[in-house]
């Protein structure tokens, strides 16, 4: 005798174990179907109620909502999940920065991280401001008046040879521009 289809299906050892996992969750299945059996008769109410209809016509109208308002919506809602990622990074950058904050250890040691890079800027700083200190003392305490000759002989030292290359190159720059 020749076993149906139904039959020989119901022997396999897959579909046995789908029935008892089926059975084992009927309970649950039976709640959620009576929870949208609800969920369906509220809408079937709430489509029948024409007050209520009314006022959320009234709602949606006062809103101003064109075609290019829909698209734009729709174009947010995809764009939703990479957004939600975007933010997540954001909140995770801002409770790390919340917690350096928080955590005086962290504090000091970004305060000493910068300080090392400040310092040879700052003491770069101080040099110069001591270096115009100094010339400013010199040309006060130096009463003498200055001769041609000193001015002469001023005009072989390299560094007023360069000083005098980069004026004339100022000036020859600005009557070009000008």
């Amino acid at each position: 005798m020749e076993m149906n289809p139904i039959q020989k299906q119901l022997q396999q050892p897959e579909t046995q174990e789908a029935i008892v996992k089926l059975l084992v969750n009927l309970p649950a299945y039976q709640k959620n179907l009576e929870t949208l059996g609800e969920w369906i008769d509220f809408g079937k109410a709430v489509l029948q109620d024409k007050h209520a209809l009314n006022k959320y016509d009234e709602l949606i109208r006062s809103y101003n909502l064109d075609l290019e308002t829909v698209e734009a919506l729709i174009s947010l809602l995809e764009k939703l999940p990479r957004l939600n990622e975007l933010v997540k990074t954001l909140d995770n950058f801002l409770q790390f920065g919340e917690a350096i904050l928080h955590d005086d250890a962290s504090l000091n040691y970004a305060a000493a991280s910068l300080k090392s890079y400040t310092d040879p800027i700052t003491e770069k700083g101080r040099r110069g401001l001591d270096l115009v200190k100094d010339i400013q003392e010199r040309a006060h305490a130096d009463s003498e008046p200055i001769k041609l000759f000193t001015i002469l002989k001023w005009l072989k030292e390299p560094s007023v040879q360069q000083a005098l290359k980069y004026v004339q190159a100022t000036l020859t720059t600005l009557n070009k521009t000008v």
